[in-house]
């Protein structure tokens, strides 16, 4: 058994699993209503339930890492409306069932387009979400009506994020070989075919759009925006850093010494990983890390301990070995003995 629990799982979790990218750039701290763009204050204090833990997110991550999601919302909003177009309405039906609702092809791809800029902008979160629900507001609603709300896709949003974890640790404990994209994929289907979420999927049947057919668009645009997953396992890894820890066994850490190295997960449960994930040491000539999570000081010196769990990197540690003072066991070692 790779792992050892400190909770019990609860048992849903198994079909749980992780859609990126995040609409965490959906999640600002509205201070007051604003009637006049189709915001009331009740809207403004749903989006307030999901503030704290977005913004968390995005602050959490690195100035590069920004960047990269700066260049992809710029990527997006430079395609010009024909190619949104092309790639929503590739079933003819769906383009007469749209105009039955007063909503021409352009206006939903143009609200499709502002929609993956807003999740691809780590600033200025709050002006972003009013422009969007200024531009849109009418959109949405004769698409939506009033069954589906912009605050559900956000929750939507959020309950997709939160699996991360819970996708790529039950993959791990199960030994599951499946590409990653392939459970998002599946997560996204069950959230739309069952559930309290069922009715996103309803509606958008309405104007001719199946479950399929958003799975194949996320396909699409994935190849054009995201081709070697750096936006996705940007968000994956955000949320990972932020529910796991490395901890490394107590002691001194000298040339010669060895430490069991753990990850300790917080979500969906309580429970360490020691092998079975990919170990990496940043300075190997100062420690090496074994595929059980051993550590082997060799020289005095920092290293930076990483592990990923299929290939996307879910946490760092920042490891010292002290110089040798005689090999003398200092109080903690004598402890772990």
């Amino acid at each position: 058994m790779k792992t050892t629990f400190r909770r019990r799982f609860i048992p849903s979790l198994l079909a749980l699993s992780v859609a990126v990218p995040s609409a965490a750039a959906l999640m600002p701290a509205p201070s007051s209503a604003a009637p006049g763009i189709g915001i009331s204050q009740e809207q403004l204090d749903i989006v307030r339930k999901y503030a704290k833990e977005a913004i968390e997110l995005l602050n959490s991550l690195s100035p590069e890492e920004k960047n990269r999601l700066r260049q992809m919302r710029d990527e997006v909003r430079t395609k010009p409306l024909n190619w949104w177009r092309d790639q929503i309405f590739q079933n003819p039906q769906a383009v007469e069932k749209m105009k039955a609702k007063g909503v021409t092809p352009e206006e939903a791809s143009a609200m499709l387009r502002d929609m993956l800029a807003l999740m691809y902008t780590p600033e200025d979160t709050i002006a972003s979400l009013l422009a969007f629900k200024k531009n849109h507001y009418r959109t949405w609603t004769k698409i939506f009506g009033t069954e589906f709300k912009q605050e559900d896709l956000l929750e939507f949003a959020k309950m997709l994020e939160r699996q991360v974890m819970a996708d790529l640790v039950m993959s791990h404990m199960l030994n599951i070989d499946k590409p990653l994209d392939d459970m998002i994929s599946d997560a996204i289907a069950r959230m739309m075919q069952h559930g309290k979420f069922r009715k996103l999927g309803v509606k958008l049947a309405e104007v001719g759009i199946t479950t399929t057919d958003v799975l194949e668009i996320r396909k699409r645009l994935v190849r054009e925006f995201d081709r070697n997953n750096e936006v996705r396992d940007i968000f994956i890894s955000a949320f990972a850093r932020k529910n796991t820890d490395i901890v490394v066994q107590p002691g001194k850490l000298s040339p010669g010494k060895e430490k069991q190295v753990t990850l300790k997960v917080e979500f969906p449960g309580y429970f360490t990983i020691r092998s079975g994930v990919e170990w990496i040491s940043s300075n190997p000539e100062v420690a090496t890390i074994d595929k059980k999570g051993k550590l082997h000081a060799h020289k005095p010196g920092t290293t930076t301990i990483s592990v990923k769990i299929k290939g996307v990197l879910i946490g760092e540690k920042d490891v010292t070995v002290e110089p040798d003072k005689g090999n003398k066991p200092d109080k903690e070692d004598k402890e772990n003995k």
